[in-house]
């Protein structure tokens, strides 16, 4: 699960029901309690999380959702891993203020350029671009630290739908 990927996904597919797998996920929440791990089960989505006791703020959080096979029966699951959906929130605003920073910075720089003025502003750019980098670097480096959890809510995960799950 060391990827260069921002969000590990997976995506496999089970003979079982969505019902019947909603329903041991249920059944293995309220089993292992104990464990550390706190679980939703909604109509055709559910989503994991840390427990308070261990919950830190690179803390991963899995959703997963439930769609019917058509063509062979049974479930298609798909689970994405990432941070809190506030943390996300925060570093996707992140990359859209630098982003347009930066397209904004450029266009205006290189236009002052192009009317053979003094660009300035394109100093600026080099900025913008450590602060994408660093945004970068914050989140895979939260990744990592986060890493041990997500093994712990992956193999929560497998035992509560008796399979196994490639994350890719």
């Amino acid at each position: 699960m060391t990827s260069i990927r921002t969000r590990p996904r997976f995506r496999t597919v089970s003979k079982q029901s969505a019902e019947e797998l909603k329903q041991r996920i249920k059944i293995h929440l309220e089993n292992y309690k104990e464990e550390g791990i706190i679980g939703k089960v909604y109509d055709a989505h559910c989503s994991f999380d840390i427990g308070l006791k261990d919950h830190h703020f690179w803390s991963p959080h899995l959703n997963v959702n439930f769609d019917e096979n058509e063509e062979e029966g049974g479930t298609i699951i798909r689970g994405r891993y990432g941070p809190a959906p506030t943390i996300w929130t925060v570093f996707m605003f992140g990359y859209g203020a630098l982003g347009i920073s930066f397209t904004f910075a450029a266009l205006y720089g290189l236009s002052e350029l192009a009317l053979k003025q003094e660009a300035a502003i394109l100093w600026v750019l080099p900025f913008l671009l450590g602060g994408i980098l660093t945004l970068w670097l914050s989140g895979q480096t939260g990744q990592k630290l986060g890493v041990e959890q997500t093994f712990r809510i992956h193999q929560f995960f497998e035992e509560a739908i008796g399979e196994k799950v490639h994350v890719h």
